[in-house]
């Protein structure tokens, strides 16, 4: 679901590959020509021969040569360094762009995997049209934009690049004249120009606000026209197989940003206001451009062509309502009713976007739910469609009620997320200002614990007092809870309505935030208020394992249940892949989070709630990332039932979004890969008997494999070893996100590191043992215990297992050891060398045991294109990795000097150049 590259389009893949590459030499050309026009024919010939030298220690590898090459760059200036680690870097971000240009390749270039093809697919398999009509109005689709801090690349540079996707267009039409291909080409090296002049590092760390600028980008340009184009063609699908159209767009779209306050202290409540003023501001502006839009459309008059009795009434309350609004539009829309009411909507509108930003109180008549301007345009619709104007209702009315209701008010609906030590501290200081006589809550079991605060859900009295002051913590999170409640009055539940607890690890851990929010009316079960839908996140190997039973646990509870009625009888549970890679290494956290989601689909369905998972994945192996089709369809079968939520997060967000067809692509895909997931998927593909089979030997696998990765990451010397052998400590100087890359404390062990940095780190210096480390003595012990057949048997015909084989072979294929060994012999104690050793012999067991099973000669052998296009990156990034070693053997054998503005910029720098030469940070 994230941004590990996928194969190059099958519609033809050597004439794409070869076009691929014209169009790389060419920009390449074009970059050696300006380097050497803006600084200098010397600099130039440094350039390419560092170049040769790589490609030829690629192609013949001598120790004694590459010794040499990284002696020279060891010695080379500060200028020169940073010269050549922007060169490289900006070679990788014009490749990068023509390889996202060439992936999506033409429409139609995977025809079986669009709706059309899915919906017959269903239809032949047995399911009916009703079955289909059904999915179809509760499919529910969140892309969920975090603010993770993974994108090294600024806006400024992605901006540049996005003005070359559109010039690859004008390069390989065929029709483009050869003097518009000459005008082309110079506004290229325009942009080439303007990449070498421009920093590639943000000066300071961008602030909440900052971030939510970004998302809004993204989403801007998916609410022109995109998200339109996606339903249109999901519902001409369902038209073409005969199904019903469903009332709802299935597209949705989340935002972390400005809600995400788990250790970072820089997200305050004064910050959720104000990134929700500033969502709100663009989208009602957005609404009202496209409100005009719609009034341009309906010239319809009276004199021609009556109106429905409805909306003629609907008028007439706003002209009560709006007293000042017919008089300036009459004169000319008189007769024109479809405008008055355009002209009626526009400045209940504007009354909203001009106290957005302010939160003072409308001027005049607004709409508080996005539902209710669905309702007048809907209003709209049924008048045209009664009065000979049905095509007219699907034109520009209906593609604005999409984008109602896939943006609502505020572009992106807003979740919360806390710890849930905060929220247990705060609860905790509440219950005890009550039951002062007795035991301190938290000195209570967990189950005695659940349940006092299930009794206080439902009892109509509230814990604080304003006569008692609270802790600044209380203060706090009940603020930020009252503040959700004010960001609904204004523009609708559903904009904030979800509260996400972080390391949830009892049912007590979410019945103390439906405590709290009970305490500023969020929720009230006597009053069949329930405004605050109560999320938990397992993202450890132990909370996935005890994840099912701890809904078990919360959903018998009566006064929860009764809540959840009220929300529609769906509950969401969040399950996060990195920190589960990070505690237990790759296989096991595959391996729990697809048991963890079989276990929590059998607990809901014995409780008749409906699930809707959602996923925190990243863009890393190491973080849950891979293809995004493979991703969903590789889940449990009847997992997804139409619902998924997933966060799209760091560079996935540039890498799905930041290209107009290849986030047209995305849609399409994310659509049909839910709906195929759900009907084709609704029962397990093999028989009782063959599950049984594979689900014991992946037992044994994932318990061999976790033994191995916790051997690894308690050894002494250990996290030493992962501080000195990767850049992970000069991480924070990236400036790339507003969270602090560490948890509280310094780094003791491996809880103290968050695990964006955690897999950033050993990407860095090609050794990325989060995404393989453990496999390969698992699957060798599985060897030797004869279970091969049934291994085999697994790749063949198990969703599941060929992801998780396909995932691990693509984080090999970017592995480097000897670019680690360098890594390790630079700049680790020698006492520690052995840990390195123990990771290269397990990189060797993985990488042949991926060979065996795959029956391949060489990684991504079946993928030829892929395998080429990955392969000459290579000997690019090789210098990048050669330069950051100096620097940082530099760096840190001088700690107790000042530090060097100029080292330290030229080694962030190689950080970001290796990250867009890899095509992923964490």
């Amino acid at each position: 679901m994230t941004s590990e590259p996928s194969s190059l389009p099958t519609h033809d893949p050597e004439r794409s590959a070869e076009l691929l590459r014209a169009n790389i030499r060419e920009l390449g050309t074009m970059l050696g020509n300006i380097i050497r026009e803006q600084w200098g024919d010397d600099f130039y010939d440094l350039v390419e021969d560092v170049r040769q030298s790589t490609i030829r220690l690629r192609e013949q590898p001598d120790a004694d040569e590459q010794d040499r090459l990284f002696d020279r760059l060891s010695e080379a200036s500060l200028e020169q360094v940073t010269r050549l680690v922007r060169a490289f870097t900006i070679y990788f971000h014009l490749a990068n762009t023509v390889e996202q240009h060439h992936r999506v390749g033409p429409a139609g270039a995977h025809p079986e995997h669009e709706m059309g093809a899915v919906l017959r697919r269903a239809l032949d398999s047995g399911a009916t049209r009703e079955d289909i009509a059904l999915l179809a109005q509760r499919t529910h689709v969140r892309p969920v934009f975090t603010a993770h801090p993974t994108e090294a690349a600024r806006r400024s540079i992605l901006t540049k690049l996005q003005s070359l996707d559109r010039e690859l267009d004008i390069w390989n039409a065929a029709m483009t004249s050869d003097r518009e291909r000459q005008r082309s080409r110079q506004r290229v090296a325009e942009m080439i120009t303007g990449l070498l002049q421009t920093d590639e590092l943000r000066r300071d760390r961008p602030e909440p606000l900052d971030e939510a600028r970004n998302v809004i980008y993204y989403l801007e340009q998916l609410f022109d026209h995109l998200v339109i184009d996606a339903v249109d063609a999901h519902n001409e699908a369902l038209h073409e197989a005969g199904i019903p159209l469903c009332a709802s767009a299935p597209l949705r779209f989340g935002t972390w940003v400005g809600g995400d306050r788990d250790g970072n202290p820089f997200v305050t409540t004064e910050v959720t206001r104000d990134v929700i003023g500033l969502q709100s501001e663009r989208a009602l502006r957005l609404l009202q451009d496209q409100v005009r839009d719609v009034a341009a459309e309906l010239s319809q008059s009276m004199q021609l062509v009556q109106i429905a009795d409805e909306l003629r009434e609907s008028l007439e309350r706003d002209r009560e309502l709006q007293p000042d609004v017919y008089p300036r539009y009459a004169r000319l829309n008189a007769e024109e009713p479809y405008r008055l009411k355009c002209a009626h909507i526009y400045h209940r509108l504007e009354n909203m976007r001009a106290v957005a930003r302010s939160w003072e109180e409308p001027s005049g008549p607004v709409y508080t739910e996005a539902s209710q301007l669905v309702d007048d345009l809907l209003v709209m619709q049924r008048s045209l469609n009664a009065q000979g104007g049905t095509r007219i209702a699907r034109g520009a009315l209906s593609r604005l009620v999409t984008n109602v209701q896939a943006f609502g008010f505020t572009l992106a609906q807003m979740d919360i997320r806390e710890d849930s030590e905060v929220t247990n501290r705060v609860i905790g200081e509440l219950v005890d200002r009550v039951d002062e006589a007795g035991l301190p809550l938290v000195e209570h079991s967990d189950e005695d614990r659940a349940a006092r605060l299930s009794t206080e859900v439902s009892n109509p009295r509230t814990l604080g007092s304003p006569a008692v002051p609270h802790s600044e913590e209380t203060h706090r999170v009940l603020g930020l809870l009252d503040m959700v409640g004010s960001i609904q009055d204004r523009y609708g539940v559903d904009t904030v309505d979800t509260w996400i607890i972080s390391m949830t690890g009892h049912s007590a851990d979410l019945l103390a935030v439906l405590v709290l929010a009970k305490e500023v009316g969020l929720i009230d079960p006597t009053a069949d208020v329930a405004r605050l839908k109560v999320v938990p996140l397992f993202e450890t190997i132990d909370d996935l394992r005890t994840a099912a039973s701890i809904m078990d646990a919360y959903w018998s509870d009566p006064v929860v249940r009764r809540i959840i009625a009220l929300q529609g009888g769906v509950a969401e549970v969040m399950v996060g892949y990195s920190d589960s890679c990070k505690d237990g290494g790759i296989t096991t956290s595959q391996w729990e989070l697809y048991r963890a989601q079989m276990s929590l689909r059998d607990t809901a369905r014995q409780h008749g709630i409906s699930l809707t998972l959602f996923h925190g994945r990243g863009g890393s192996v190491g973080r849950g990332g891979g293809p995004t089709r493979d991703g969903i369809l590789a889940q449990p079968s009847a997992t997804i039932d139409g619902r998924i939520k997933l966060t799209e997060q760091g560079e996935v967000i540039s890498d799905h979004w930041g290209n107009r067809r290849i986030a047209a692509s995305q849609l399409d895909l994310l659509l049909a890969s839910v709906t195929e997931a759900s009907l084709l998927h609704l029962e397990p593909h093999h028989s009782p008997a063959f599950h049984e089979r594979w689900f014991g030997t992946m037992d044994q696998i994932s318990d061999t494999a976790y033994g191995k990765y916790r051997t690894l990451v308690e050894r002494e010397g250990f996290v030493q070893y992962f501080l000195h052998a990767t850049p992970v400590e000069e991480l924070g100087g990236m400036n790339i996100g507003s969270r602090p890359a560490r948890r509280r404390g310094d780094i003791s062990g491996l809880s103290g590191l968050r695990a964006i940095p955690w897999v950033f780190g050993w990407t860095q210096s090609r050794q990325i043992v989060p995404g393989w480390y453990g496999l390969g003595t698992a699957l060798e012990a599985a060897e030797q215990e004869d279970l091969v057949e049934i291994i085999d048997e697994m790749h063949v015909s198990w969703s599941f297992f060929q992801s998780l084989i396909s995932n691990v072979e693509m984080t090999l294929v970017k592995t480097d050891m000897g670019i680690a060994r360098r890594y390790v012999r630079e700049l680790v104690d020698p006492n520690l060398h052995a840990i390195f050793e123990d990771i290269e012999q397990e990189h060797d067991r993985t990488l042949a045991q991926i060979m065996r099973i795959t029956r391949q000669d060489g990684l991504l052998a079946e993928q030829p294109v892929l395998q080429r296009t990955l392969r000459v990156r290579d000997p690019y990034i090789d210098p990048l990795n050669y330069l950051q070693i100096a620097l940082l053997k530099r760096q840190r054998s001088h700690a107790d000097r000042e530090e060097d503005g100029l080292e330290h910029r030229a080694l962030l720098l190689t950080i970001n150049g290796i990250a867009a030469g890899l095509k992923n940070t964490g």
